[in-house]
């Protein structure tokens, strides 16, 4: 596996856009209906995971529309460029994960949320961790993150929300603002 700095993990919803996908999509399928509200609640009860992979066989997102945080992703592709490994890790579903890397054409792989698990905090964190041993740069921005940061080499926030910057005050990291 290569060098630590050389393996970036990205978070997408709040880091890479500027947006959560899973909200939007929910928001969006009711919107088509407000009946569809109870769907959502119904799903929820089935558990988080499968009510984001219903979600995301009943709404469409168009990758090419979403609200890049371009500046970091700029970063990014300049990173890619100098041969680092980048991967996307979300919460969001695999679906949405997979459009949006397919789009962007610079990660090397994508960890997503599925049927069985929820893809973010402590999920998240066991694997990266377990994947990249030799560890990892985490890219993140809200405190659901915190879990991934403490098991990384070297930390970057995007447009932290005030919880996470304060949590991670006294943590040697990189900010990116846009």
């Amino acid at each position: 596996m290569a060098d630590n700095d050389e393996i970036i993990c990205v978070d997408l919803d709040g880091t890479l856009i500027r947006s959560d996908l899973s909200w939007d999509s929910a928001k969006k399928f009711v919107k088509k209906n407000l009946l569809n509200v109870f769907k959502l609640v119904f799903w929820y009860f089935k558990g988080v995971p499968y009510l984001k992979y219903r979600v995301a066989k009943e709404v469409e997102v168009d990758p090419s529309a979403l609200p890049y945080n371009s500046d970091f992703l700029s970063y990014l592709i300049q990173r890619k460029s100098e041969g680092s490994k980048i991967y996307l890790a979300t919460g969001s579903t695999e679906k949405y994960a997979k459009q949006v890397a397919d789009y962007l054409q610079i990660f090397d792989g994508v960890f997503a949320s599925d049927l069985k698990t929820n893809l973010v905090g402590k999920n998240k964190a066991q694997k990266l961790a377990k994947l990249f041993t030799n560890g990892f740069t985490y890219a993140g921005n809200s405190t659901d993150d915190l879990h991934v940061w403490k098991k990384s080499s070297k930390k970057i926030l995007v447009n932290p929300s005030e919880k996470a910057r304060k949590a991670m005050r006294s943590v040697k990291h990189t900010l990116y603002k846009s």
